[in-house]
């Protein structure tokens, strides 16, 4: 592991992360609301509307409201039962762009003898599709765990608190491992071996499963997050989601450094 360690450091090190990262939540920022609105769409398709409606009010009572996050809960539900099959391609095609943007970013960390341009951007979209489909599966894992861990927190005091974030932590940890595998085997360029994918992608994912517990706690804060912009609070809640959004790419990216460094080793000792 020290080695794996040692050798994503010499990756990173010259190399501006922070505005890798920053490039790649851009795109995540115009792909994450499409790509729930297909999720919910396609659940609501494969599992029926009022299964998924039902999971989504339960959803939306487990989620702190001190910054309305319950209230964007049940409009990007209700937005995404309601989508038109034209809609629904529109959207396909807004969050396909992620892939093109994400490749950009994560081509500047591959070892230099490894380096290629990232994919032309329509065969980048056709290699985000699959993340597509396995969102709707994802949204729906996590939809039938919300009542459990709803019921934990509400009923067993302080140690159902415990137990709901410990549950809720493997959960998205272990959802996260399929996507991101995919993310550094196939979306970004160089095509490292699968193996080192799927070891870094547990790893990146148990940090990103972390900060999304972090983010949780974010919304739980009882602070205007409107003061520093002059009361626009949805210009504070904005600003908030955006800066977690560039913590969550910035830990992909270290993950995909890892990848490599990982592959290196493999490749060194068969």
């Amino acid at each position: 592991m020290t080695r794996a360690v040692a050798g994503t450091r010499v990756l990173l090190t010259g190399t501006d992360t922070a505005l890798l990262s920053s490039g790649a939540a851009l795109y995540g920022a115009l792909a994450a609301v499409p790509t729930l609105l297909v999720a919910i769409a396609s659940a609501g398709l494969l599992f029926g509307r009022d299964l998924i409606a039902e999971h989504a009010a339960d959803l939306a009572s487990a989620i702190p409201a001190q910054q309305g996050a319950d209230r964007w809960v049940v409009a990007l539900f209700d937005a995404g039962l309601s989508l038109s099959v034209p809609s629904v391609l529109l959207a396909v095609f807004m969050a396909s762009a992620y892939g093109r943007g994400l490749g950009k970013a994560l081509a500047r960390l591959m070892p230099a003898e490894h380096r290629s341009a990232p994919p032309p951007s329509i065969r980048a979209r056709i290699l985000t599709l699959p993340l597509l489909g396995l969102a709707p599966l994802m949204l729906l894992a996590l939809l039938v765990v919300t009542p459990t861990v709803e019921n934990l927190e509400t009923e067993n005091g302080l140690a159902g608190v415990a137990v709901a974030s410990y549950l809720g932590l493997n959960l998205v940890w272990v959802i996260l491992w399929a996507p991101l595998a995919w993310m550094f085997r196939v979306v970004a360029p160089g095509r490292p071996s699968w193996r080192a994918a799927w070891i870094s992608a547990v790893v990146t994912a148990a940090f990103i499963s972390g900060f999304l517990q972090g983010f949780t706690l974010f919304l739980a804060l009882p602070v205007d997050l409107g003061r520093p912009f002059g009361g626009l609070t949805i210009v504070g809640v904005t600003t908030g989601l955006l800066l977690w959004l560039w913590v969550l790419h910035a830990v992909v990216c270290v993950g995909y450094a890892l990848t490599w460094s990982i592959h290196a080793m493999l490749t060194e000792s068969s």
